[in-house]
């Protein structure tokens, strides 16, 4: 036996051993953080300690997963988020990493209804086959459409079951919607040349110039959906995000706009269990751990990380879990950052400013019963509010309602009456929430404002009289320049999940190409991709991202993005999108060349 078997066994006789020992820092809770800890902890063969942490001293999840509850003990949530039928990620982290029902903690697939500044639009139907047993999906109001709605591609089953106002919709405005489809076939998902060439025009640009579709339209419609998705005005976001956006929340399988929510605050349903599943794989999770540095170790090949608290940690790698904007922030007061190529551009990434805003009211003196979609059908908030939000718990709303500090900002209503199982219990107060997004208006507003300002913008969305309610509990979430901002050039700046040795990172605005995916189940990819990078640069053994891919193609889908290369080979576009035939007056017109 050679001395270096006799050495191992002597170590393995006295519960020792010769396996390396690593260590990893995750700044920064929420999705991505807790799914790249998640990950590594499953390493086996090899000895890693995984420590996360997150700026806030609750420890119930970072950033807009962040939750806590008022001085009366009533929860708060940086905003409501919902969870697409396409989320398959980020429902297999819940079930089996979590060990959740998702029965239990999500509603089933509930509708929402679209406003823009002149009221209802439409409202979203349920396509694909329920959650739960007896539950059925949403039929459009003509029999012959939902007759033949089966048979149909997306999005053309969306386009015939929705609900539209036709004072805001006619068939000339519907009609026109056709020319979108185009461009949603020459727009490669996770193709880099795609992405380039879309992400240089506006959304606003392309849907009225490229893609044809009428004025009316693009404002009733498609402008709305882009306040609340993408978060922001068409002029100021790109093209290329505008359509991966619209094709992962709407568009790329049957029902992908089906959409579930949670039934209380995400920290006591999701993220606290989650830090306890975490904890038990010997995950460290610290809260008030707000970073200032990330800087190397003296030997070159670790990093030590400080906290603003003066706390230092040294690691072998660093996964950066936070925003594009607090990376960039750290970046600058960080040499390893500076250094790193793969975060060259971060500080070229832009924010959107977001104001939650949920009002607890005195309850109207008897409940308005069987209203559809939500968890529940029947709510103690005004009567006028109640009736005009009768489909649906959610009313999603485009900009330009009421104010001039509300021309860019979309927002949200939500009755939690309706959707989370504690509001609803609760006798002595009704809960509304209004979410604003590209709110940098009125942020600096005091908490009263805020609250008066969100109650006339319901009554102005809804189209209902003044609200007379008294105020019971408020709280307000500010969270500025906190949500990624896809503007014109923002792919470009993207980085990828590896910026340079010993330094990842993970959420919603990495790699554009990489996945086609958003937001939450974005931020859950990433977060698996980046642990899985991490593991195979140290050596661990185990970590695997099994990361369930994109929807595929559609077979008509396919069919389409064949013709589309066959047009781009034949005309020879290359830098732009080709137009829709009823746009090239005005493409031409404007001097462009493909």
């Amino acid at each position: 036996m050679c001395a270096q078997h006799q050495l191992q066994l002597l170590l393995f006789l006295a519960g020792l051993s010769l396996t390396k020992s690593y260590s990893v820092v995750v700044i920064g809770g929420g999705w991505a953080g807790y799914s790249a800890s998640s990950t590594l902890a499953s390493s086996s063969g090899a000895d890693v300690e995984v420590t996360v942490l997150e700026a806030s001293p609750r420890n119930s999840g970072g950033g807009l997963a962040g939750g806590w509850r008022t001085a009366s003990g009533r929860p708060v949530e940086a905003g409501i988020h919902g969870f697409w039928r396409e989320y398959q990620n980020t429902f297999r982290v819940m079930r089996d990493e979590i060990g959740l029902d998702l029965d239990d903690v999500l509603s089933d697939f509930t509708p929402s209804v679209l406003f823009s500044k002149n009221g209802r639009v439409a409202t979203a139907p349920v396509l694909a086959t329920s959650t739960r047993k007896g539950s059925k999906s949403s039929k459009s109001s003509n029999p012959i459409l939902s007759s033949i709605s089966g048979s149909l591609p997306p999005p053309l089953d969306t386009a015939l079951l929705a609900d539209f106002d036709e004072k805001r919709l006619n068939l000339q405005d519907r009609i026109s919607a056709v020319g979108l489809l185009s461009g949603w076939a020459d727009f490669g998902q996770e193709d880099p040349d795609s992405w380039d060439r879309y992400d240089k025009i506006s959304a606003e640009e392309f849907f009225l110039d490229y893609g044809g579709v009428t004025p009316n339209l693009y404002a009733e419609l498609v402008s709305p959906m882009l306040h609340v998705l993408p978060m922001g005005p068409g002029s100021d976001i790109s093209a290329a995000a505008a359509l991966s956006c619209f094709h992962v929340f709407a568009l790329q399988t049957r029902g992908a706009f089906d959409v579930r929510w949670a039934k209380g605050s995400l920290s006591d349903l999701i993220f606290d269990p989650w830090r306890v599943k975490l904890e038990e794989k010997g995950v460290r999770v610290e809260g008030g751990k707000r970073v200032n540095g990330i800087e190397r170790a003296e030997d070159g090949d670790g990093m030590v990380v400080t906290a603003e608290d003066g706390s230092e940690y040294t690691a072998d790698a660093v996964i950066l879990a936070v925003g594009g904007t607090s990376a960039a922030k750290l970046k600058e007061g960080s040499k390893a950052l500076k250094e790193a190529e793969g975060a060259k551009r971060v500080e070229d990434l832009r924010g959107v400013t977001c104001v939650a805003t949920r009002i607890w009211l005195e309850p109207a003196p008897s409940p308005t019963t069987g209203l559809g979609g939500g968890a529940y059908s029947s709510t103690t908030l005004p009567k006028a509010v109640a009736r005009a939000m009768g489909e649906s718990p959610i009313a999603v709303v485009g900009a330009g309602v009421l104010l001039p500090e509300l021309e860019e900002t979309g927002f949200c209503i939500y009755d939690l009456q309706r959707m989370h199982a504690e509001q609803h219990m609760a006798e002595d107060t009704a809960c509304l929430e209004v979410d604003m997004y590209r709110a940098d208006g009125i942020v600096d507003m005091s908490d009263d404002e805020i609250v008066e300002l969100a109650l006339r913008a319901v009554s102005s969305a809804l189209k209902i009289d003044p609200l007379q309610v008294k105020v019971v509990d408020k709280a307000i979430v500010r969270a500025r320049n906190a949500v990624s901002h896809f503007n014109i050039g923002s792919a470009a700046a993207s980085p990828g999940i590896k910026w340079g040795r010993n330094v990842y990172a993970c959420g919603d605005y990495i790699d554009r190409q990489g996945h086609a995916s958003w937001s939450t189940e974005k931020a859950v990819v990433t977060g698996k991709q980046a642990a899985e990078r991490v593991a195979k640069d140290l050596g661990l053994k185990g970590v695997k991202a099994r990361v369930i891919p994109a929807a595929p193609d559609t077979p008509q889908l396919s069919n389409l993005r064949r013709l589309a290369k066959s047009i781009r080979r034949v005309s020879g576009a290359q830098r732009l999108p080709v137009p829709v035939p009823w746009t090239i007056g005005k493409w031409i017109g404007k001097g462009a060349r493909p």
